[in-house]
């Protein structure tokens, strides 16, 4: 039996969600190293798809000794220079860009926009880069974007990047393209800070949506309450679970999908995920981390 986390593996498997299958898939992540990016490439690894996972350090992930990691096929590479990992994207069926940064080097390092570092190159340059790449291939690949709901505090530029990388990719011809737009992504088990911070994010969201209805439009006050607004969170879970079932499902493509759509993903997913083993005939579900598995009648 496959165990979600940790990747191992006895006898044959076979997942399918609805009437798509994993089975002979490959998707590269772009931004593997991550946060994000790397629970994606777990996760990816344990479903039985074929994974690359493209950072610029290259190598496996520091401090982290899990067998999935040995499944996963490690590429050195410059988002900005997609020619460095040709392979990896020409081999993938789909890739996901999970490459951004929440404060950039104009505000830490004092750059101009658009030099290393900054929104405009972490955030949109990076994903239009990979896009264009995708396009010469001229196989009608996917590219799954994650991109945000709401800015910073007084740092607009990170959203406007992110709205304009969606922009041209969605417009770009020859590929297919998602959009993903998580609020504060938490998680209890990869950073357990998140889980007291996602409260808080919470209850300011709440609270916000009260204040800002009450205040009369065109006030000052209205325009000084937009540079606080946030969106409400959503789980690490289901942000993983919506790029890679977007990755491979056409039902997605041309979509913008909110922390409600991933959300709505992850519990069909986790409802109608199906499960085939040799190693577990006998069984009418599995239990994957805490995610109940169907078992698949033959």
């Amino acid at each position: 039996i496959r165990d979600r986390y940790m990747g191992n593996i006895q006898g044959s498997n076979s997942y399918q969600y609805f009437n798509m299958s994993f089975s002979g898939k490959t998707l590269c992540v772009v931004g593997s190293s991550g946060y994000l990016g790397s629970t994606i490439c777990r996760e990816a690894v344990t479903l039985g798809i074929k994974v690359f996972g493209v950072s610029r350090r290259g190598g496996r992930p520091e401090n982290v000794s899990s067998p999935w990691v040995d499944q996963v096929h490690w590429v050195k590479g410059n988002a900005m220079e997609p020619r460095m990992f040709e392979k990896a994207l020409e081999e993938s069926d789909a890739v996901v860009h999970t490459i951004g940064t929440l404060i950039d080097t104009s505000v830490t390092k004092k750059k101009q926009p658009g030099q290393e570092g900054t929104y405009e190159q972490m955030n949109r340059d990076t994903a239009i880069a990979v896009g264009n790449r995708l396009k010469e291939f001229n196989k009608n690949k996917k590219m799954v974007y994650v991109s945000g709901s709401k800015a910073p505090p007084f740092l607009q530029r990170y959203i406007t990047t992110k709205f304009e990388a969606e922009e041209y990719l969605k417009k770009l011809e020859g590929i297919r393209f998602t959009s993903l737009r998580p609020g504060f992504i938490y998680s209890a088990k990869e950073r357990p800070w998140s889980v007291p911070v996602q409260v808080g994010v919470r209850a300011w969201r709440i609270g916000y949506g009260t204040l800002y209805d009450l205040v009369p439009e065109n006030n000052f006050l209205k325009k000084m309450m937009g540079n606080f607004d946030v969106d409400y969170p959503v789980s690490l879970e289901s942000v993983v679970d919506a790029a890679i079932v977007s990755a491979f499902d056409k039902r997605y493509d041309g979509k913008i999908l909110t922390n409600e759509d991933m959300d709505q993903i992850k519990a069909e997913f986790n409802s109608c995920l199906l499960y085939t083993s040799d190693a577990a005939d006998d069984l009418l579900c599995v239990d994957l981390g805490g995610r109940r598995i169907i078992k698949k009648k033959n």
